[in-house]
């Protein structure tokens, strides 16, 4: 009888010592694992970084502006090239006769155009 406990006892012995050592190499694995994620992330992190300041750049009055008077003739806007509705009802009337908007241009407040001077 007290061969058949220590051999009982032994294979549990055994068994446990089996889990606990499969249960080690699940845990290398997983600190395996976290470890290249947090090495990705970091990295990720740091293209984040570049990405924000070449936008930043990019979008940069300083650039945009020099960009701009090299490649088109704009100019700020003047109070002279703003619209009235009725010189917009002139100008885009294709000859059908629109009541919709000729009512809201009826209804529409005058707007007064301050000149921003040149």
């Amino acid at each position: 009888m007290m061969r058949i406990t220590t051999l009982l006892l032994c294979l549990i012995l055994a068994a446990a010592a089996a889990g606990r050592y499969k249960a080690e190499i699940a845990v290398r694995a997983a600190k395996g694992e976290i470890h290249s994620l947090e090495k990705k992330k970091s990295a990720e992190l740091s293209d984040i970084q570049v990405l924000r300041a070449e936008v930043a750049y990019l979008e940069s009055p300083e650039r945009l502006e020099d960009i701009a008077e090299k490649f088109t003739e704009l100019e700020p806007l003047s109070g002279s090239q703003l619209m009235t509705a009725e010189d917009f009802e002139v100008a885009f009337d294709d000859g059908a006769s629109n009541k919709a908007v000729k009512a809201v241009i009826d209804t529409a407040a005058p707007v007064e155009v301050a000149d921003l001077g040149d």
